[in-house]
């Protein structure tokens, strides 16, 4: 609890990468206001299960396990999802709270006993409820509400222990009041983040890792030596490579399919040590030890000198940013 970033990822016990998570797509249906999926540059598309399985066996033989199956993008949207978990299962290769993030519209009856059966969790996203969820996501209330609802009462008729998280992460319009008020009926986790101010972006949080993860540790993907691995086999260290200072991928370091493992992981330990723009302006990085002494908050009143840091990384005319 007294190691910086830096003491951990000088570690010489420590394997990396420790943890892969997958993006079997980066397509989505909605258009969230305080998503970027809209605006970045990445090319969009499904992962075959066919290249799944490559990456899956590559996987095996490294020791490594897969921490998540989404990413950015609606997971839902992958109908050979279930195909990937069961394969993965099979291989021993999940860590066992690999569950599923949706934003319901998809939800439908013909996928109840697939995420039942091979998900640990699931976490829902309502950010707020009717006029205010639709003018914040694209989406219908009616139809994703009514999804949700129905997901809920066959999980309580034929799994009633399968845990079903409520996401309300605290971004502008959101409103866990409301969204609790409509789910009140239901016996229900319910998780909140903070939105990300990034330049002229606003992206949302990750959604409560405490409770994808059942650990309590820093969420940040850098401090757990996470790659993520794209639908097109692209590697990164950073889920939130979307966004840039100057140009896009900024932790983008090998491709999972032309590259071999022992090409990954040194090219992983070269760019690991590099501070992406965006990572510049992180508490985390350059404040973990009085944020992890203050229990995982900033200290209050901040010290004059707490945002010195990002000076070197700001453009002409940028405020500091939280």
């Amino acid at each position: 609890m007294t190691k910086t970033i830096e003491d951990v990822w000088d570690d010489p016990n420590r394997h990396y990468p420790s943890i892969i998570y997958i993006e079997t797509t980066n397509i989505c249906n909605a258009h969230c206001t305080c998503c970027p999926i809209g605006t970045y540059k990445r090319p969009k598309g499904i992962m075959s299960f066919d290249n799944f399985k490559i990456i899956a066996d590559k996987i095996i033989s490294t020791g490594c396990k897969i921490g998540a199956m989404f990413c950015f993008g609606e997971p839902l949207i992958d109908i050979t999802l279930f195909d990937k978990y069961k394969y993965a299962k099979e291989l021993g290769i999940l860590n066992g709270h690999v569950g599923l993030n949706t934003n319901c519209s998809l939800l439908t009856s013909d996928k109840f006993n697939n995420i039942l059966r091979h998900t640990p969790n699931i976490t829902l996203s309502f950010f707020n409820t009717e006029k205010e969820y639709e003018r914040m996501t694209g989406l219908s209330w009616e139809q994703s509400y009514k999804n949700a609802c129905e997901f809920i009462k066959y999980r309580d008729a034929h799994y009633p222990g399968y845990p079903i998280t409520i996401g309300v992460n605290r971004v502008k319009g959101s409103s866990i009041e409301n969204v609790k008020k409509a789910f009140s009926n239901f016996n229900l986790f319910y998780a909140q983040d903070a939105e990300i101010n990034y330049m002229d972006k606003v992206i949302t949080g990750p959604l409560d890792r405490h409770i994808i993860y059942r650990q309590h540790h820093l969420g940040c993907d850098g401090y757990k030596g996470a790659m993520h691995i794209k639908f097109n086999g692209t590697c990164c260290f950073c889920a939130y490579d979307v966004v840039g200072s100057i140009s896009y991928w900024e932790t983008q370091f090998a491709n999972i399919f032309i590259d071999d493992w022992v090409e990954i992981e040194r090219k992983f330990k070269e760019k690991f040590r590099s501070c992406p723009s965006l990572c510049a302006r992180c508490e985390y990085w350059y404040h973990v030890k009085e944020v992890l002494a203050n229990d995982y908050k900033k200290p209050n009143p901040l010290p004059s000198d707490w945002y010195d840091w990002q000076k070197p990384f700001l453009l002409e005319g940028e405020k500091y940013y939280d």
